[in-house]
């Protein structure tokens, strides 16, 4: 939705509630936000707030510590200064700080006052609040504070903007006032970020719903088949629900050097990536992979969601053991969705995978931490992790996905391919909407039992709350699909000399190495030591600077390759600098399978196997 600028945001509410610190509220109170974007140039806007009514003693107001979508505490209260309250005469009120994101002013009989703030916005990764002399993108958790008492409230919301600026939404515009936004309550304004600026907005339809899709950035990179692709991504997930949630969708997109990263909402999602992007079909299918997932959570999650999150509680940390479901299951399906939309190749998606499966299987954590733990422990492992990750934990992302891709088949494999994965997606979305208390491990399975008329705890105890090595290559085969390593001769694996079938390994990670960080042309700096190799064993540890391999320099970027050279068994010198004390380690090198993991079809399918693949990917077996 594109509105005019000049607006204003306001936020009316209804109260009948007592706060805990005041006297009960006797007559409704209303809430009005204004939020003062003229000085945009130098990245922060005046934001006041308006409560007109109030018959308390105090007034308690927050600003959440953290954004839905994103599980880790980022205190955004650090970005408000300037915090005053006054009466509807200008007369200030006295306040006081109660705890890192909450005040309280003492209102003594005052009905009507303004609280208003200086709000710092300079946060394009974490996709919270950012603001430029081009636009400003606006999530509501870190710009708009609250009172829990006015939380469950009807919402109007409308802003101040530069001339010629845009909006882009999820709110709905008040019929009577166009430049007015609607939010039946608080949850609903904090789902729903605000995009104004600079915009290019596109358009497209599926089943009569309409989709938009607003750019900030270099519009000028984005070519037109975004949209044609966007649909048909829609499309195929409209297909597997059977209804879209919504009754307008927007897609914000920041197009900008060094973007990256996605969050779902409500009925809208803010996606960013980098004009090259477009340049490569690889990088293409990300960003369309990225879309995917995101609107794929406006089922899973934005309707049907763990009751650990339900309902959000924006001061602190909310726990639960199912974000391998929550975003596990959209990454599973995020990728397999667009080969079913036709946006990706089977072969795209098979490489994806087997490059995924490879990540999973060398992972040393995969044998220390469950997904139940993975997704508890979000909030001080995943989006904060150490040198020692590796070796610790999973992601309750990729290994997730993993484990949904072997539920799948599963499913598939007892049912004689008459359900699937999808069958429980839209048993969650029937049986758990957004307005219930929200679904737990017991309830999913029931579902599968239901589905599938037998048990799912063994399978759950061995890959959910278990660390049980997950059979991929297995269940791959039931879909007609191989996994291998080509490219190993005979009579290699059988030389001595060549290492056989095994290339030699360290276990060392370097930045600007293989498989770690990009960055250093120089030296060869340790990112993480791998506890699956002997270096871990030996002694060495991130940020360890290696200079030389057996007396002869090396780099960051040769690293790799100079070990592959070695062979397994074979003992290596490392010279290497600690804290600026010149240091030798001895070590004996291990081995891993030579060559890059590759899933193929099989040559000779079974009726059942073709069957099974073509229902999955939705493609036929060519």
């Amino acid at each position: 939705m594109v509105l005019p600028s000049a607006a204003v945001v306001v936020f009316s509410c209804l109260c009948l509630f007592a706060s805990p610190c005041s006297g009960a509220i006797e007559t409704p109170a209303t809430v009005e936000y204004q939020i003062d974007l003229h000085e945009a140039r130098t990245q922060t806007a005046m934001v006041g707030m308006t409560v007109r009514g109030w018959t308390g003693l105090a007034l308690d107001v927050h600003l959440p510590v953290w954004r839905p979508g994103r599980y880790e505490i980022l205190d955004l209260a650090g970005g408000v200064s300037g915090f005053a309250a006054t009466d509807s005469t200008g007369r200030p009120l006295a306040f006081e700080k109660t705890a890192k994101s909450s005040w309280r002013i003492n209102t003594l009989g005052v009905k009507d006052l303004t609280i208003s703030y200086r709000l710092y916005a300079n946060s394009l990764s974490n996709r919270t609040r950012h603001i430029d002399e081009s636009h400003a993108f606006l999530s509501p958790s870190a710009v708009f504070m609250y009172c829990h008492e006015l939380r469950h409230e009807p919402a109007r919301v409308v802003l101040k903007l530069p001339a010629g600026w845009k909006v882009a939404t999820g709110l709905s515009p008040d019929p009577a006032r166009p430049d007015v936004l609607l939010a039946p309550d608080y949850d609903t304004l904090v789902d729903s970020p605000i995009e104004c600026g600079l915009l290019d907005i596109r358009t497209f339809e599926v089943a009569g719903v309409p989709h938009e899709i607003a750019i900030w950035g270099a519009a000028s990179a984005v070519p037109e088949k975004v949209a044609v692709d966007f649909a048909a991504i829609a499309r195929v997930q409209h297909e597997l629900f059977g209804s879209f949630p919504y009754s307008r969708y927007v897609f914000l997109t920041h197009v900008a050097p060094g973007a990256s990263g996605g969050t779902e909402h409500l009925n809208s999602t803010i996606i960013q990536t980098r004009p090259t992007t477009f340049d490569t079909p690889k990088d293409y299918r990300g960003f369309l992979a990225l879309a995917s997932h995101e609107l794929f959570h406006t089922w899973n999650v934005k309707r049907f969601r763990p009751r650990g999150l339900m309902p959000y509680d924006y001061q602190r940390e909310n726990y639960t053991d199912l974000l391998w479901v929550a975003e596990g299951t959209t990454s599973y399906y995020d990728e397999l969705l667009c080969v079913r939309a036709g946006v990706w190749s089977v072969a795209n998606y098979l490489e994806s995978l087997a490059k995924l499966s490879e990540a999973q299987l060398s992972r040393p954590g995969a044998a220390v931490q469950p997904l139940t733990d993975s997704s508890f422990d979000a909030w001080i492992k995943f989006n904060r992790p150490t040198p020692d990750s590796v070796n610790t934990t999973v992601s309750f992302y990729d290994k997730g996905a993993m484990v949904n891709l072997l539920l799948d088949v599963e499913i598939r494999s007892r049912t004689g391919n008459t359900k699937s994965l999808d069958d429980v997606m839209r048993e969650l979305y029937r049986r758990f909407p957004l307005s219930g208390p929200g679904y737990t491990s017991a309830d999913l399975l029931v579902i599968l039992r239901d589905l599938a008329g037998s048990e799912f705890n063994e399978f759950f105890a061995d890959y959910v709350s278990g660390t049980t090595p997950m059979p991929i290559a297995d269940a791959l085969l039931k879909l007609g699909l191989e996994m291998k390593r080509p490219g190993i001769k005979d009579e290699e694996k059988s030389d001595p000399d060549s290492g056989g079938s095994d290339e030699a390994y360290s276990g060392i990670e370097v930045r600007g190495g293989d498989g770690a960080a990009a960055g250093s042309p120089g030296d060869a700096v340790v990112s993480a030591v791998r506890s699956d190799g002997p270096a871990f064993a030996a002694g060495l540890i991130a940020e360890d600077q290696i200079v030389a391999i057996n007396g002869k320099r090396v780099r960051g970027s040769d690293f790799a390759p100079r070990i592959r050279k070695l062979k397994p068994g074979e003992e290596v010198t490392l010279t290497y600098f600690r804290r600026d004390e010149l240091r030798t380690i001895t070590l004996t090198l291990a081995g891993k399978p030579r060559g890059e993991l590759k899933i193929t079809k099989v040559k000779s399918p079974t009726p059942d196997q073709r069957a099974m693949f073509e229902s999955w990917c939705g493609q036929k077996w060519e």
